[in-house]
């Protein structure tokens, strides 16, 4: 299930300011190219998804622009490092968010003491004016001692790394409110109640308008507009076996679907100890997370929880439409996408986030008006340019999500048949250097005597351009004899050890 054999990550299609950082990642790390590329993908998540959504090209519906992810690698492999390294300001932000709290949570609760004393004084107040018939006076005086009653801002922290249900509504109560839930403890993620509740997390990663949470003391917590992040690492066998025993369940919820899945090799034994140079391209990464934070500080500050909404330029819509057609035909049975058609139906979705969070880093965004329009278009539209980049690094993702969820290939009788003669070809023939050999020796001496089935394996081998059938007519024989010749390019090319 985890045997790699991927293409490289698509580290050249981040916008430079983000392909450099990775870069650096990798070099002063020592981590892999997935592990560098993918962490870039969780803190644009993170710092982005609370501030910008994108309008489908298609269907014109507001969409939102967080990932979840989930990266398979041993033990020791430095994710967890290069995360630190990269999302940096991410965790001096929430530092400074929790240090933030504290001072407002005593603050606010001498301020909701001083207010229940005078709400005490003002229901007295409320009883003898109502007994007076005074009953406008006795509403007007309660109502403006009720609108005085503290609020408790909230909290602008983002990272969360341990977490339930409750917990999650709690940081996502209100309107607007985003969190990151980032572990590199995926087991215990996998373990826990959060992972019970597929329907809540598939409805944030959509961008449900209204999530509610009914409490036992009849209570409700409402989340309005919330954005969730989900980055995850886990060891290759804990994932095996989690999908072993409920990936079924896990598939069938759609949950599945929704994950950027990633599968890192291990590198262990490739890295020599070097002494980790000072950070040069990281540093114009996080002078830019910075800039969003700031944003999102200001944002929750103003309690004007509006998001930027940006849309694909004319040529990024025809190009969107050009792989929308492919992506329906490569639904179609027997090829590409049909037997991982529940990751075939988000892809495309999935490619508008990453070109939206791509398209708004690269953004500036350092001084925009306050007027919607005008700020959307300071920001511009996303390109083709941008919407092919993004594609880029999701293709990689579908690939993986194929080599991890596929089912495995069930061969017909021919094609094992084609395999053997091959085999026969390959060890008797093309070793011992010979480049033809007649038909009627690989029916004799090739395992296969049956004239139907060697015929059915051959014209497999002709299609796969193996081999070719040649009919020589000799002198002294009046039938023609068939002659297989061999293509040695592709039998170098696919030896059989």
């Amino acid at each position: 299930m985890f045997t790699v054999n991927q293409r490289p990550y698509p580290i050249n299609a981040f916008p430079p300011r983000i392909c450099r950082a990775a870069e650096e990642l990798i070099m002063n790390i020592q981590v892999t190219d997935i592990i560098a590329g993918t962490s870039c993908l969780t803190a644009l998540s993170t710092a982005l998804s609370p501030l910008v959504d994108w309008k489908h090209p298609l269907s014109g519906q507001i969409r939102p622009c967080a990932l979840y992810q989930a990266i398979t690698a041993a033990s020791g492999d430095r994710k967890s490092a290069a995360e630190v390294a990269l999302c940096r300001p991410l965790h001096d932000h929430d530092m400074e968010a929790l240090e933030h709290e504290e001072d407002l949570k005593k603050k606010h609760r001498l301020a909701t003491a001083r207010w229940r004393a005078l709400h005490k004084r003002a229901l007295s107040q409320y009883a003898r004016l109502m007994e007076a018939g005074d009953t406008a006076a006795a509403e007007a005086h309660l109502s403006a001692v009720e609108a005085q009653e503290p609020t408790l801002s909230p909290s602008p922290r983002l990272i969360h790394s341990d977490t339930t249900k409750l917990s999650m509504f709690e940081a996502l109560e209100g309107d607007g409110m985003a969190m990151a839930l980032l572990t590199d403890e995926g087991q215990t993620l996998l373990a826990s109640t959060v992972m019970r509740h597929f329907g809540f997390l598939n409805n944030t990663w959509d961008g449900k308008r209204l999530l509610t949470l009914d409490r036992a003391d009849h209570t409700h917590l409402i989340a309005k507009n919330s954005r969730l992040t989900i980055s995850f690492m886990i060891q290759p066998d804990v994932l095996a076996d989690f999908f072993a025993k409920r990936g079924a369940q896990v598939r069938a919820s759609g949950f599945c679907a929704r994950v950027l899945f990633s599968r890192s090799p291990s590198i262990h034994g490739l890295r020599p100890p070097q002494f980790s140079p000072p950070p040069v391209h990281l540093l114009p990464f996080h002078a830019r997370l910075q800039e969003l934070l700031a944003a999102y500080t200001r944002m929750l500050e103003s309690g004007r929880m509006t998001r930027d909404i940006i849309e694909f330029d004319e040529q990024a819509k025809q190009l969107w439409l050009q792989i929308a057609t492919k992506v329906e035909t490569d639904l179609y049975p027997g090829l590409f996408l049909h037997d991982i058609s529940d990751f075939g139906n988000k892809y495309l979705d999935i490619v508008g986030r990453i070109a939206c969070l791509l398209h708004y880093f690269e953004a500036d965004t350092a001084s925009l008006p306050d007027d919607p329009e005008a700020r959307v278009a300071a920001i511009g539209q996303i390109s083709a340019d941008t919407l092919g980049r993004a594609e880029q690094i999701a293709g990689w993702h579908l690939f993986e999500y194929k080599a991890l969820f596929s089912p495995p290939l069930i061969r017909s009788p021919d094609e094992l048949d084609a395999d053997s003669v091959y085999s026969f070809l390959y060890r008797y023939i093309h070793a011992q250097g010979k480049d033809s050999v007649l038909k009627n020796y690989v029916r004799q001496y090739g395992g296969i005597r049956d004239s139907d089935r060697l015929n059915s394996a051959l014209q497999i081998l002709v299609g796969r351009q193996a081999v070719q059938i040649n009919s020589v007519k000799q002198a002294w024989n009046k039938k023609a004899k068939e002659f297989i010749v061999l293509n040695p390019a592709y039998f170098n090319t696919f030896p059989i050890h």
